[in-house]
């Protein structure tokens, strides 16, 4: 293999920048369910998850795509004609999370009404009366929403990291702060509501260090241009999001309050693990648009199959650790009343396996955001096909198995987008061979792992480190052995650490 360009490794080191800060701020994600988990009744629970999947939904549906025009508009342009688009992308969330305010009071106020009105179970729905008390926090978190994508474009990796970092920190204490007090979760939505006031500061911060010194000049992008583009990637992202959600909410919308809690901690997404393809796709994303912008077609797609190689030595082998030992994960998340969540957790562990790639950042990239949602649209009926009659045959397990089993479906549909995006062959997208390499080797070690969980009888903290061991010691000596992993993966993962040391 020969030497690494200069952009290769600033790709390189602005994802393991990336990485590194959604690690820092995934500690309070970690903390934060085990915390709502412990320290709240079931019911509590449920109103707590539901509040935030509700508001996450209606948050993609209002962004329309301009957090992500960004990533198209902006590279290659002087600094001045960045600073116009970047300010007037802004004051359209602003806007945007007005009408967001008046949304949540609307739900606040009608929707568990309206459940109830279904008369589907006996026992009580889940609470979503404080969506109303969430009014504000739309002000400050949907402009914000643009600083990780504005921060890569402008080569502040950092920055991007730190906003990870704050946000995290400051939605967990708002979050945390009230139920340690015995507070209801209508107090911790206006304690959320409060955090969009540093949100918003924090935007203006980055605004002012990015282009402080640029003189004002009009934006070279209408309005107009912005719908045009964003419009078709904030519809993706509305599917995108039904289709990530639609289990959650059509367990919300079937089962009692305490069965959406059990659901829901099984739908635990392993933390930083689940975000690295994402990650990894928002480093990646500028020098993407740029080839494809030179005709570098197959230059593009050769670095993003590229990125899906190295991401799947990391996410396959320790996603694995938790399939493995997913009773030992759930007992210390929820303790033993949430152990029916493991069938739960298993499917979505298994999901997280199979995402190693973010499709929709290359045909974005290629200038086509229109295939991103058709292929959207297609994913959600796979997932609405199978999902549904899942729940009917199977009960609350159900969603979650449509939910993993259509990512194949998916796949496929996604693929093929791509190669008609870039006029790249079908055949020559994803990268099958390594990939199902890497989840070979790695799933010797899970069945080495899955025997001592069956022939031992430990506790639940040793068995998942002792689990952890054998399958992360066994994946690093088998892929060293079968070249799985290379001398220059090695190389790189311990970079930080001989810098240190020297």
């Amino acid at each position: 293999m020969g030497p690494v360009s200069e952009p290769e490794r600033n790709v390189s080191r602005d994802a393991s920048i990336l990485v590194v800060g959604n690690v820092l701020a995934t500690i309070a994600d970690i903390i934060t369910p085990i915390a709502i988990l412990r320290l709240t009744g079931k019911a509590e629970v449920a109103s707590l998850s539901g509040l935030l999947l509700i508001y996450n939904t209606m948050a993609l549906l209002l962004l329309a795509g301009f957090h992500q025009s960004v990533m198209f508009f902006l590279p290659g342009r002087p600094i001045e004609e960045r600073a116009a688009i970047a300010r007037k992308v802004v004051w359209l969330l602003i806007v945007l999370g007005g009408v967001g305010a008046a949304i949540l009071v609307v739900l606040g106020a009608y929707a568990t009404p309206l459940i109830a009105s279904l008369d589907l179970f006996e026992e009580a729905p889940t609470d979503l009366s404080p969506l109303m008390f969430l009014l504000l926090f739309p002000l400050g978190d949907l402009p914000a929403r643009i600083l990780p994508n504005l921060a890569v474009v402008e080569r502040r990796p950092r920055t991007a990291a730190t906003y990870g970092v704050f946000r995290s920190l400051t939605v967990s204490i708002s979050t945390l702060l009230p139920i340690a007090l015995g507070y209801s979760p209508s107090v911790v939505a206006m304690s959320m509501s409060a955090v969009a006031l540093g949100q918003l500061a924090f935007v203006a911060v980055v605004m002012r260090n990015c282009y402080a010194d640029c003189p004002r000049v009009p934006s070279p992008v209408t309005t107009k241009e912005l719908v045009q583009f964003g419009l078709p990637l904030g519809a993706t992202d509305m599917v995108a999001s039904l289709n990530n959600r639609f289990d959650q909410l059509l367990v919300i919308a079937s089962f009692p309050a305490h069965t959406y809690a059990v659901y829901r901690a099984g739908a635990y997404q392993i933390p930083v693990v689940t975000r690295i393809p994402y990650l990894v796709a928002t480093a990646l994303a500028p020098s993407l648009v740029e080839a494809f912008r030179e005709g570098r077609a197959r230059d593009a797609i050769d670095a993003w199959k590229g990125s899906i190689g190295k991401v799947s030595l990391l996410v396959v082998p320790v996603t694995l650790v938790f399939f493995v030992g997913a009773e030992a994960f759930i007992e210390l998340l929820g303790g033993k009343a949430y152990l029916d969540a493991v069938p739960v957790f298993r499917w979505y562990t298994l999901l997280s396996i199979l995402r190693v790639a973010a499709f929709g950042t290359v045909i974005v990239a290629a200038g086509k955001p229109k295939y991103v949602l058709h292929a959207a649209l297609q994913s959600f009926s796979f997932n609405v096909l199978l999902s549904v009659p899942l729940l009917l045959i199977v009960g609350f397990v159900g969603p979650a198995m449509g939910t993993a089993l259509a990512f194949f479906p998916i796949a496929v549909v996604y693929t093929r987008y791509i190669s008609k995006a870039s006029g790249i062959p079908l055949r020559d997208i994803f990268p099958l061979g390594a990939y199902l390499r890497v989840v070979l080797v790695a799933s010797l070690g899970a069945a080495a792992g899955w025997a001592f969980v069956l022939w031992t009888d430990f506790g639940p903290w040793i068995e998942l480190l002792s689990v952890a061991g054998i399958v992360l010691g066994s994946f690093a000596v088998l892929g060293t052995v079968t070249r799985t992993i290379s001398a220059e993966d090695w190389a790189f993962a311990t970079a930080k650490l001989r810098r240190k040391r020297g």
